[in-house]
């Protein structure tokens, strides 16, 4: 076992950096770049939360983030998808509950 040579702490010989400082304890070693996620689309967002607790506007949030997803390449595709399922389901629940009272409704 050798040590670091930053802070003196004992390195073992198959590590490539010291694991209490960070310091390279090999020459050369390099860190692998962690490549960042792209972030979920906020129109995505709003489009599975109103139809989960059921509001037809979902629908109208589901495409507009599946044109930015498609635009821009965030993340939340399947949420956007769902949301506008059921935006379009909670739509057509809301269609015909106002045909039946409509109906029952005498004026």
């Amino acid at each position: 076992m050798s040590s670091c040579a930053s802070c003196g702490a004992e390195v073992q010989s198959d590590w490539k950096f010291c694991v209490y400082c960070g310091t390279p304890a090999l020459p050369g070693a390099i860190r692998p770049v962690v490549v960042a996620r792209p972030r979920v689309n906020r129109f995505a967002i709003v489009a599975f939360v109103l139809g989960c607790l059921g509001g037809f506007p979902a629908f109208i949030f589901g495409h507009l983030a599946l044109n930015q997803i498609r635009t821009s390449g965030e993340r939340g595709l399947w949420l956007a998808r769902i949301g506008t399922a059921l935006g379009y389901f909670w739509l057509v629940v809301e269609i015909v509950a106002i045909n039946i009272i409509s109906r029952s409704v005498q004026f």
